[in-house]
């Protein structure tokens, strides 16, 4: 039965439903044993890191209900899944009861509801009182509801959903290790981790309109008033609004926005810039330019770059756009569907470390292969490829697949099921125009 949004108690159904369908033998399976060894012995910090990326991107190549209310209650189950994740991460055994009693806590404290969040008493042996955890829960509701319903942006607002999304679930995660490390929530900890994601969500919204100055059209009053508009549902307030409006109205230049971002913050903006680009649909040189000054300036070397440009692309619902542009219809469409939402994960990841340990090789591969880097731009632009292009653009991936060992698995049998996900992964900077801009960059500074 199709929750009610109106109802007081949707939110407790829901978390209701996420217990029920939730495996408890399926976190610790999924993480390395490293991480799931340290996060036994208290050390969440990495293997949350982790389950945050990975709860973050689009699996799905379509779905039977793409109504708000259906995405807006899919998001939300990902929220409760780490919750739950974060608990069997920390070794401690699986209870229904537990895991609610957990869920309402760590939401009620990322929701800035402290008083209810510390009246749910997670330290107790057998959990906190009913009616403090639905008081928690009725509380928590609305506030989601305010700030993620109905999911997306406007028309030409900014590409503010995904990244406010992410900081939330951020949050989240740093309330719920709390919790683990030392069994209950501290209100000193709770404060400090509000502080970071207010300042990390302005600093988001910042971040955004100051990369459409950029490299879009200056908005029309209106557009701007709608802009500022959106920061209501950031849950920001009093000083915090009015600061995130300021900053939004006047942004500062990439370089001096990188420069007042705390260090922890960096490669998060980084990512939420490169996904906004894609989101956006911003044209590629000023866009990619204004990210480019944001890098240097931040300090993060190409490895990271390569790390948000491989994770924006991940949690970028276009798969289904990739498949249609360089794979085929038919048989395979079932065969991709579930291979993807099986393996995403190892995917990525795999993708990820092999970009980044083997950046010079597939940069040179990709540029030797002049043709496929020509298709894959085209591609990445929305443009149709033909039936034989599409075959080129098969045969080559394959070829730079066995030639970078750690992309093997897409040489293997049943591997090019997947070489369109792999085409839609490969970093930007691996197109041809970021060839030329290196090019262009190069001779400048032999000029000097």
């Amino acid at each position: 039965m199709p929750l009610d949004l109106d109802s007081k108690d949707w939110l407790s159904d829901l978390l209701d439903e996420a217990l029920e369908r939730f495996d408890p033998e399926v976190a610790p399976a999924w993480l390395p044993a490293g991480l799931v060894a340290a996060g036994a012995s208290k050390d969440l910090a990495p293997g949350a890191r982790m389950l945050v990326a990975r709860s973050l991107r689009h699996r799905r190549l379509d779905t039977d209900d793409d109504s708000p209310e259906a995405a807006f209650l899919r998001e939300l189950g990902g929220d409760l899944t780490l919750v739950f994740d974060l608990a069997r991460l920390a070794g401690e055994p699986w209870l229904r009861h537990r895991g609610r009693v957990e869920a309402s806590a760590a939401l009620a404290g990322a929701l800035d509801e402290h008083p209810l969040a510390l009246a749910v008493d997670a330290s107790r042996p057998l959990g906190g009182a009913p009616h403090d955890i639905e008081a928690a829960l009725r509380a928590a509701g609305p506030k989601l509801k305010a700030r993620f319903f109905p999911p997306g942006d406007p028309i030409d607002g900014l590409p503010l959903h995904p990244g406010a999304r992410a900081s939330f679930r951020r949050h989240l995660s740093r309330v719920a290790m709390g919790l683990h490390r030392t069994g209950l929530l501290e209100p000193e900890a709770l404060v400090r981790h509000r502080a970071f994601a207010e300042q990390e969500r302005t600093l988001l919204a910042e971040a955004l309109a100051s990369l459409l100055k950029a490299a879009a059209p200056p908005p029309g009053e209106q557009l701007a008033v709608l802009r500022r508009r959106q920061l209501g549902r950031l849950g920001l307030k009093g000083a915090r609004l009015r600061d995130a409006r300021q900053a939004v109205a006047a942004p500062r230049t990439a370089g001096a926005l990188a420069l007042a971002t705390p260090a922890r913050m960096r490669p998060f903006l980084l990512e939420q810039l490169l996904l906004a680009q894609l989101r956006a649909g911003l044209t590629a040189e000023p866009a990619a330019e204004f990210i480019e000054t944001f890098r240097d300036a931040a300090g993060l070397d190409a490895q990271a770059l390569v790390a948000a440009q491989v994770e924006a692309a991940a949690q970028h619902d276009d798969h289904l756009a990739w498949f249609k542009a360089v794979g085929g219809p038919g048989s395979e469409w079932q065969q991709l569907a579930e291979a993807w939402e099986e393996t995403s994960d190892e995917v990525v990841e795999r993708i990820g470390d092999a970009v980044a340990t083997n950046y010079d090789a597939l940069t040179e591969a990709l540029h030797d292969a002049g043709e496929l880097g020509q298709l894959l731009a085209r591609a990445a632009g929305g443009a149709p490829l033909d039936a034989a292009e599409k075959r080129k653009v098969k045969e080559q991936l394959l070829d730079l697949a066995k030639a970078v060992p750690a992309l093997a698995v897409f040489a293997a049998p049943g591997g090019m099921l997947l070489l369109p996900l792999l085409a839609k992964l490969l970093p930007f900077s691996l197109l041809p125009g970021a060839w030329e801009r290196a090019r262009e960059r190069a001779r400048l500074q032999g000029r000097r």
